[in-house]
């Protein structure tokens, strides 16, 4: 079985294609995927997604580029709203994300500002996870450093890395401050460039791998010109399993296994 662990099926490029995308995991064997919200109208079509499909979970959460731009005495109102869509969709949310840090993004002249609504967001939605007892997924873009500091700062300890996409280094100081954080690859591991991130994949012990497609974004290699969707994550795993040396059975069982262990889930 394999799980992928970040998508936004509700994006316009898959929103009408629902049952045709849980046909095709199906047929590639891919057992769940969560569906990943970045605000909270996003994060409210994601529930929904989870609500009526079957294989589909939820997360709740605010990008930091969707709320760079909010003023800090927004953010409570907001937190509050997404509190109340996890309250009353629990059993279909596992998890909150994705947040964190977007230095790529800035607008020009309003860094300083933007990095700090980023901070303050970020402390907010993590007490948020804190008090559901929820894992976080990480949004981490050119804010490596930033990124390290504030999961630390906050006493964030379980978290998901999505879309990894740095290098080996990093992932080990993550590792060396907690044993709960978990890295998710996504088709930027199947591109010949991507050789830092490869490494990563290669060097991480396998239970802390986790696979994902970011789905509509980042098509693996394979079928790089085409609209990404969950079924593609067997291409992540594959290129995982020719970058190791333990046999391929047994990566696709430990990072089921992973998956099913960091979102709260029983074996099935």
């Amino acid at each position: 079985m394999l799980f992928d662990t970040h998508t936004h099926s509700y994006f316009p490029e898959l929103a009408d294609r629902q049952d045709e995308i849980v046909a095709n995991m199906q047929a590639n064997n891919i057992r769940y995927a969560t569906q990943i919200g970045c605000d909270i109208e996003t994060s409210r079509q994601a529930i929904e997604l989870a609500r009526k499909y079957e294989p589909y979970y939820a997360t709740i959460g605010y990008h930091p580029t969707e709320g760079q731009s909010l003023s800090t005495e927004e953010i409570p109102g907001k937190v509050r709203e997404l509190e109340q869509l996890l309250v009353m969709n629990r059993e279909y949310i596992v998890a909150i994300g994705e947040i964190g840090f977007d230095y790529y993004h800035l607008e020009a002249g309003k860094e300083a500002e933007q990095k700090e609504t980023q901070r303050v967001l970020f402390f907010a939605m993590t007490e948020l996870a804190r008090k559901y007892n929820l894992p976080v997924v990480i949004h981490t873009r050119e804010a490596r450093t930033d990124t390290l500091r504030y999961l630390k700062e906050f006493g964030v300890k379980k978290a998901i890395i999505h879309c990894f996409s740095e290098d080996y280094g990093f992932a080990r100081e993550l590792m060396e401050y907690s044993d709960e954080i978990y890295f998710s690859f996504s088709g930027i591991v199947t591109y010949s460039k991507a050789t830092s991130v490869q490494e990563t994949a290669k060097l991480l012990p396998l239970n802390k791998i986790l696979i994902e497609t970011d789905a509509p974004f980042l098509s693996p290699q394979a079928v790089r010109w085409t609209v990404n969707e969950p079924a593609n994550v067997r291409y992540v795993l594959d290129a995982i399993k020719n970058l190791r040396t333990e046999n391929g059975a047994e990566i696709e069982r430990v990072v089921y296994e992973n998956s099913l262990r960091m979102y709260g889930r029983e074996k099935s």
